[in-house]
């Protein structure tokens, strides 16, 4: 029996990292700002004021101000009424809006960082130990991707991961363990898996693929099923599983209609044309490969782990071949689709911050993290610390290289959580004058 002490050492070693985690966030002067994070928090205040498009004067007015800080709303399109859309996929805006309303929108993220952490821990627990979960769950958190994308509350990315970590570790943690919940707590977290991969895809559109993925496993899983339960748990969870998934999708249909007048008509068709293409690999491979090691150092380890699970190295203990199966999806549809993108492969990318080519593939971070930890344990005690310390310092340092890179972001006047900021002690403003001597503007790619 595991000694109880030393669970909670685990558990207050998580507890700590968090804590380490937001103070960072909230400490650390935000200095990079794009476009699109610009877009989406002029977008929660217009929904907050009951517009989900505005007129002309209004969109003149607003990108007039963030004009002033060099930047512009390129997420809004003008639609054949005149008015003024947000293009890009709304549920972000919506699980923000509460946040607005108090003035604290990087609540919206700190609290989603929680939740990853917790289903990291809960899944990874009940598959190895404490201290696997404990490891995979700071593993998560301090990606330095993922502590980037934290400290920016009005960008959508870090959501679009959260949701779809969230989702996707209940649905992992339903299928190795359904036989030993009651069946209205299986089916409970049967319905929150779905609802958060559906959201996740109410977030951001590129997820579909992965949610694919994830209703490709559960059809396979309940034909599989057929001969060895009851007829109505394989109908009620398919049921369950449904509804939660369908939501969020409904809901954005209908968001299409109301905004773009047709339910299956999406604000992405009105913006600049995005284009995915295997010609764009080569190009791809030779400038976002580098960024993606910088930015997610469990790429390596997390796909080494994979090959050596498919080899069936732990897999009997662990997991079942269509599990493994599942997690090569989800890294494969979100990596190889990113392999594809075009604006990556030709936009001259030379200086760049990693941040800006690496943030796109948040959402595979999670399979490669539960994959690592579990791999990592194996090692011996001073071989995973050897290991792991490093990898924590790595995310620590480019996510001050990421925050510290640009120009600081205005301090808005309602954000109370921002203004702490301005009480920083005279060395680290000191630091921030100075990023540009010591980070430059960003890792060459």
């Amino acid at each position: 029996m595991p000694n109880k002490n030393r669970l909670w050492v685990y558990r207050g070693i998580v507890a700590l990292g968090l804590v380490i985690a937001v103070l960072l966030v909230l400490f650390v002067p935000q200095h990079m700002k794009e476009n699109s994070d610009w877009s989406l928090q002029y977008a929660v205040q217009n929904f907050a004021d009951g517009q989900s498009t505005i007129d002309n004067t209004s969109f003149s007015l607003q990108n007039a101000e963030v004009n002033a800080h060099d930047a512009n709303l390129d997420r809004y399109v003008q639609l054949e009424n005149q008015r003024w859309a947000y293009t890009e996929a709304p549920g972000y805006i919506f699980y923000l809006l509460p946040f607005h309303f108090i003035h604290a929108p990087i609540l919206g993220n700190l609290l989603l960082a929680i939740g990853v952490a917790a289903v990291i821990y809960l899944l990874l627990r009940r598959l190895k130990d404490e201290r696997a979960a404990c490891l995979g769950a700071l593993l998560w958190v301090f990606s330095p991707v993922a502590l980037a994308m934290l400290q920016r509350a009005y960008a959508s990315t870090f959501a679009a991961a959260a949701f779809l970590g969230i989702g996707g570790c209940l649905y992992i943690y339903y299928c190795l363990y359904r036989s030993k919940l009651g069946r209205w707590v299986a089916w409970g977290i049967l319905a929150l898996a779905g609802l958060g991969l559906g959201w996740s895809v109410f977030v951001n559109y590129a997820n579909f693929w992965v949610v694919v993925v994830f209703v490709v496993h559960f059809i396979y899983r309940q034909l599989h099923l057929r001969s060895s339960v009851r007829r109505d748990e394989i109908v009620w969870s398919s049921l369950l599983f449904s509804f939660g998934l369908l939501l969020p999708l409904i809901g954005l249909l209908a968001y299409n209609d109301v905004v773009f007048g047709s339910p299956f008509r999406f604000g992405f068709q009105y913006a600049e044309s995005v284009s995915f293409g295997l010609q764009f690999i080569l190009g791809n491979i030779k400038q976002v490969v580098v960024a993606w090691l910088v930015g997610f150092p469990l790429l390596i380890p997390g796909l080494a782990a994979l090959i050596w699970a498919l080899c069936n190295r732990f897999r009997q203990r662990m997991f079942s071949a269509d599990l493994l199966l599942l997690l090569a999806g989800w890294v494969l549809a979100v990596y190889v689709l990113y392999l594809t993108y075009e604006w990556t492969a030709t936009a001259g990318m030379e200086g760049m911050p990693f941040i800006m080519l690496a943030c796109y593939a948040l959402p595979g971070l999670l399979p490669l993290t539960l994959l690592s930890a579990l791999w990592l344990e194996q090692l011996s005690r001073r071989a995973w610390l050897g290991v792991a310390i490093p990898l924590l310092i790595w995310g620590v340092v480019f996510f001050a290289q990421s925050a510290l890179a640009y120009p600081e972001v205005p301090i808005n006047p309602l954000n109370p959580w921002r203004r702490t900021t301005q009480q920083l002690p005279a060395m680290m403003l000191e630091v921030s004058a100075s990023s540009d001597n010591v980070f430059g503007g960003g890792i060459d790619v």
